[in-house]
């Protein structure tokens, strides 16, 4: 797997973005965006759900990656395309669909990595709309997510991806069902363990590295 650098946790603070109230980059994106550094083999990368955009300009500014970004949110959407334009220069191209319409869109294995923070979180009953988007979702959404994943993905290709502890066991039991095989792991700790950080392979070999903890405080 991967050598990744120390987390930076200004990581992306040039990347600019159209924020809206409830949804803007966080721990999370920043921590996505850095254990999503490709290997030499990476040159097109799709980002499932790309809200308004943070990770797929950070992997392109950072890296010079072709990155396509799918969001069904109109509104994130939206401000996507606006974020595209005041970051000037970048590879990146964003649709308006769902995960599941990757289909119509793209031929199966046309990607070298594809990340995603999925909505998948114990706290998802916040009363500001945008931020519910975010993080409200169950095991049926998350499982679109997965096998949107491998189909997009190169045999042997790349996914990175970021999940509640609460919630690992259910995420861990469907990726290593859907054939996308953790690799890499790292927990993100606050005042306890917040996030943990998966990286693995499509039809990958059982074999499982835990990288140091990152702690953001």
């Amino acid at each position: 797997m991967i050598k990744l650098p120390p987390f930076d946790k200004n990581l992306g603070r040039e990347i600019k973005t159209v924020d809206i109230d409830g949804h803007k980059p966080t721990h999370a994106s920043v921590l996505l965006l850095w254990y999503s550094k490709p290997t030499s083999d990476v040159k097109k990368v799709c980002e499932l759900g790309a809200g308004t955009g943070f990770v797929t300009f950070g992997l392109s500014k950072l890296y010079g990656l072709k990155v396509i970004g799918i969001e069904k949110e109109r509104d994130f959407y939206e401000r996507a395309l606006k974020g595209k334009v005041l970051n000037e220069n970048l590879d990146v191209e964003f649709f308006n669909i769902d995960v599941e319409e990757v289909k119509n869109k793209f031929s199966p294995e046309s990607f070298d990595m594809v990340v995603f923070n999925p909505p998948f979180h114990p706290s998802s009953d916040s009363p500001n709309k945008y931020r519910k988007i975010s993080r409200k979702g169950d095991i049926t959404l998350l499982k679109k997510f997965v096998k949107s994943a491998f189909y997009l993905l190169k045999n042997k290709g790349t996914f990175v991806s970021i999940a509640s502890p609460y919630k690992l066991p259910s995420f861990i039991s469907i990726l290593v069902n859907s054939r996308l095989v953790p690799q890499q792991m790292c927990i993100a700790y606050g005042k306890k363990a917040e996030l943990v950080l998966i990286r693995g392979k499509k039809n990958g070999g059982e074999h499982l590295e835990i990288d140091d903890p990152v702690f953001l405080k």
